[in-house]
């Protein structure tokens, strides 16, 4: 999902294209109608409609620049027909169409190679083909490309084409994630577009800025760069860009729990989609509909959005198959075409050869039996071979998509889980605080609602995180215990130890891991004591990417603890307990490196319980 998040767009064309918006429409409709021999002419003509037609009537633009392809094959003019090929490119990624969006630059790039063609139309090209790169994941070739143009351009004066190729390279960067030097070069692309007063480009770049902002989680950044743009983008009428950003704010909004406020969003960009016949983003979002809408309990909208995001798949799949089938059609005739010139010779030279022919009719039919042959039987392999390829693409693309879906099924499953825990120790916290204020103890009651209050905040800052820094599960940890020491009217003794070779402030471990089994040392085996209460916690480096929590307190033990919760007829798991279970499963699904979990009975040297040690294995994560 990744290769589709930022908006690609030409941002430069021919500079006879220099008039206003308004006119340009009337003019160059008469222009081209005027223009009606087929020649270099009409083939720039068409050109310049299509390029004008790119932000408005995008699905009217194919066969304008198919019929400049033909023109200029037939002129045999391969500098119009590679930047023919460059537009027809642009056009196949504005309706989501990478493959033939990358065939298209590869050709353009060969063609205006070919003839040496001027340094800023081959540098045009090659940064579209390094879009296209991108698009199709080769994301080391766009990099190596987009490098090699900019180094051309690094000492010409500062102009709006050279704010272009910061603007690829940052790009590029941003789809290898090395965000910061993303970052660097879009703000250098826009500096040189505010310098040159280059209002399209500017626009362009602040939202494929934004878009990046949004990949990285900082929605607020992205929403304000994206409402930069969009009252540009709607006062030119550009609709593929208008759906673009509303598809983004749409996607964040869904992404922060506002699924109310996406379908809005949603819808917009699904209507400027459907006019300019953008298939591929009615797919997307019509399943993005369909996942919003039952989230929200609306099923009559959810199966109404599921059924176009099927017939829309469907759609693509066929006109993929048509195409197939016309190229086998054309390879049969002209084989067909091929084989009855070969009859054709034959029979000339039985009639030249009158005194062979018996013999030359038999070579000859011999000859012609063996070819109908072969290729009745190559045909035949080749549409096996198809169908093969055929099946095993659907059944990859169906794994594929079913593991997208369990993946997210468990992603949501974990966000739920996560939701659960917190609210459990809120409730046991305020029945503390009720306590202290029944049995009028208003300095505790005030203490400890103080310091509750500070742990929410902090619990409250890292409840969207995945995971956080070791140095903040300390300090959360902490002021837990700090509480639960109050409680225990400071009969309780801890020490939080962490080892010299452990970087607290760049060591990232799981959210909401360790705290459970504090919660579980203190509720089963030092609540039982009356004083001497005391608790052990120490970070350890174990290897260079997994640290060791030892957790150990000097409480009853298990057994005794189970033999006390029965007497007091408490007979069920903690949840607490059945919470991080399933939360470990979930965490550990589909990794290499798992998250143990080692509980040790200690005992003295007359087999008493003295105590429990919990020992995790924890990986850490990266940010």
């Amino acid at each position: 999902m990744k290769q589709l998040y930022i908006l690609l767009v030409l941002v430069f064309g021919f500079s006879t294209l220099g008039f206003s918006q308004d006119k340009k429409a009337d003019s160059l409709q008469l222009l081209l109608q005027q223009e009606t021999k087929k020649d270099s002419l009409r083939v720039r003509r068409l050109l310049d409609v299509a390029y004008f037609q790119r932000t408005s009537d995008t699905k009217e633009s194919g066969p304008l620049l198919e019929e400049a392809i033909s023109i200029s094959r037939e002129l045999k003019d391969p500098f119009l027909e590679g930047v023919a090929r460059r537009y027809l490119s642009q056009h196949y990624k504005r309706l989501g169409n990478f493959e033939e969006n990358l065939r298209e630059a590869i050709r353009s790039v060969e063609l205006l190679d070919s003839i040496g063609a001027s340094k800023q139309e081959r540098m045009l090209s090659n940064s579209e083909l390094a879009v296209s790169y991108q698009a199709s994941n080769y994301l080391d070739r766009a990099l190596e490309m987009t490098l090699r143009n900019l180094e051309e351009v690094k000492e010409d004066p500062v102009t709006p084409a050279k704010g272009r190729y910061y603007f690829d390279v940052g790009n590029a960067y941003n789809h290898l994630e090395d965000y910061s030097k993303a970052e660097a070069y879009y703000n250098q692309a826009i500096s040189i577009c505010e310098e040159t007063n280059f209002i399209p480009g500017k626009m362009l770049m602040t939202g494929t800025l934004a878009a990046m902002y949004r990949v990285q989680k900082k929605y607020d950044a992205a929403k304000t760069k994206f409402n930069i743009a969009l009252p540009y983008y709607t006062e030119i009428g550009d609709k593929r860009s208008i759906a673009s950003v509303n598809y983004q704010l749409a996607m964040m909004e869904s992404m922060q729990g506002n699924h109310a406020k996406s379908i809005p969003l949603y819808e917009k960009s699904l209507e400027l989609y459907e006019e300019i016949g953008a298939l591929y983003y009615r797919k997307q979002i019509n399943q993005k509909l369909f996942v919003a809408y039952s989230i929200l309990g609306d099923q009559n909208k959810a199966e109404a959005a599921n059924i176009i995001y099927n017939e829309t798949r469907d759609s693509i799949d066929s006109m993929e198959d048509r195409k197939r089938i016309a190229e086998m059609r054309t390879k049969y005739d002209t084989d067909k075409i091929a084989a009855q010139k070969q009859a054709a010779e034959a029979r000339a030279a039985l009639a030249s050869e009158e005194s062979k022919r018996n013999r030359n009719l038999l070579i000859g039919a011999l000859i012609i039996a063996g070819l109908v042959f072969l290729s009745l039987l190559l045909y035949l392999g080749r549409i096996r071979a198809t169908k093969k390829a055929e099946l095993v693409t659907i059944e990859l693309k169906e794994t594929q998509k079913r593991l997208a879906l369990e993946k997210q099924y468990r992603d949501s499953e974990l966000k739920a889980l996560k939701a659960q825990m917190n609210p459990h120790f809120i409730f046991n916290a305020l029945n503390s605080i009720q306590e202290y204020i029944i049995l009028n103890k208003k300095d505790l009651a005030g203490d400890y609602l103080g310091m509750f209050a500070d742990l929410m905040r902090k619990y409250l800052r890292h409840s969207d995180a995945g995971s956080l820094t070791l140095q903040d599960e300390i300090e959360s940890l902490q002021m837990y215990l700090d509480l639960e020491k109050l409680r225990f009217e400071e009969t309780l003794m801890f020490t939080i130890e962490v080892s010299e070779e452990i970087n607290k402030e760049i060591t990232r471990i799981p959210t909401m891991l360790i705290q459970p089994y504090i919660e579980n040392a203190l509720k089963h085996g030092l609540l039982h004591k009356k004083d001497n209460r005391k608790l052990w916690i120490t970070f350890t480096q174990k290897d260079n990417a997994t640290i060791l929590c030892s957790i150990e307190d000097n409480g009853v033990g298990r057994k005794k603890s189970a033999v006390l919760n029965s007497l007091s007829q408490k007979q069920h798991q903690s949840f607490a307990t059945k919470a991080t279970e399933s939360r470990l499963d979930l965490l550990n699904y589909g990794k290499n490196r798992k998250i143990g979990v080692e509980i040790i009975d200690l005992f003295n040297e007359d087999e008493t319980a003295k105590g429990t040690k919990v020992l995790l294995t924890i990986p850490t994560v990266t940010a």
